[in-house]
């Protein structure tokens, strides 16, 4: 009988982080981190499938603890870096996007024998030693992030499993059932503190070369969602036939898209700026002719429930012939943003109308 390594990824919260938050979003943000785990998989494990929240994985080829253990805290430190950048990149305020950063990930790994069952062209793991992986999933350790190898695990690495771990014994269907337990708490607490000694990678733009002030008789996040939301650009970006880009990504800080307009495409990336009262939303672009940049910003402030102060900053670097002719393009594009924001206006006064 051939005998497996079976391993689990489980995200801890998914369930309150579904419940509680924004659809759409959660579906993107948990797909985009099952993803990761897939990608950062240098053992090469088999995927099974995917159990909502969780990727079951086996391989009939073994590993040395040391190899496994790596194996962990790469997704582990990965899975964070992703998260964080929820957190430091975001241009999103809606709950799913707020709360990734609260996202943990714990493993679950099992040695056994391998049984395989086939239905019509389906063929999958199968059997107790399955079952009991997934028993597993509901134990009563109490931290979020943690790695569990059950007892057929610690046989075959006892040699290896030195400090760090604690054995448990729960009961299920009426039997004792032991584990052993390793926090990686420390993971979680280094991807934080790399964040903070890296210097924020904001754009350095100061002073605009334009500044365009509008009240809008329109909601906050109506407003801030069709400037960030990139399946909504065409609605009021009368220059825009279409945009492409990925529908299963968050916009964030970095995200870059294409504009296809009736001449030519334009490439942006998604910017921001922080604001404690305020949401700020932006793009830049280096495809504008005779520019060698164009950043744009726009700081949205709330007045009451349906009304809400805009204001556009547009920030524009010459080339050498851009600023032989730089009074008629800053007209030009001041008078093309202007008529943006009053399809904007109308755009979003008329979603709370409805």
């Amino acid at each position: 009988m051939a005998e497996a390594l079976y391993f689990m990824p489980d995200i801890s919260g998914f369930s309150n982080f579904v419940n509680d938050t924004e659809i759409e979003h959660s579906i993107h943000i948990i797909a985009e981190l099952l993803e990761l785990l897939l990608d950062n998989n240098p053992l090469e494990l088999q995927l099974v499938e995917i159990e909502g929240d969780a990727l079951f994985m086996f391989s009939t080829k073994i590993p040395s603890y040391k190899e496994l253990m790596q194996q962990t805290e790469t997704m582990l430190e990965e899975f964070h870096r992703h998260t964080k950048e929820y957190d430091t990149k975001r241009i999103c305020t809606c709950g799913s996007c707020k709360t990734t950063i609260d996202l943990d990930l714990k493993f679950l790994v099992h040695y056994g024998e391998l049984t395989m069952i086939k239905v019509k062209n389906i063929i999958k793991p199968y059997g107790r030693e399955v079952i009991q992986i997934h028993r597993l999933l509901k134990n009563q350790i109490p931290v979020q992030e943690y790695v569990l190898f059950t007892e057929n695990m610690y046989m075959l690495y006892q040699d290896n499993m030195i400090e760090s771990w604690t054995k448990k014994t729960e009961i299920y269907d009426l039997q004792n059932l032991n584990y052993f337990y390793k926090i990686l708490d420390n993971i979680k607490l280094k991807v934080a503190k790399d964040s903070e000694i890296e210097a924020e990678k904001n754009e350095d733009i100061t002073i605009p070369d334009a500044t365009i002030n509008k009240t809008f008789n329109a909601n906050i996040q109506t407003i801030h969602r069709y400037l960030s939301e990139l399946k909504y650009r065409h609605i009021w970006d009368k220059e825009v036939m279409r945009v492409e880009f990925d529908e299963n990504e968050v916009n964030r800080v970095g995200t870059e898209h294409n504009c296809v307009l009736k001449l030519g495409t334009l490439k942006f990336e998604t910017i921001s700026r922080p604001s404690k009262d305020s949401l700020i939303y932006g793009e830049k672009t280096e495809g504008m002719i005779l520019l060698r940049k164009f950043y744009y910003l726009v700081k949205l402030h709330s007045l009451d429930f349906n009304t809400t102060e805009v204001s556009l900053s547009l920030y524009l670097e010459y080339t050498f012939l851009g600023r032989l002719l730089k009074r008629s393009i800053l007209k030009r594009i001041t008078k093309m943003w202007q008529n943006k924001l009053e399809s904007l206006h109308r755009v979003t006064k008329s979603v709370i109308s409805q």
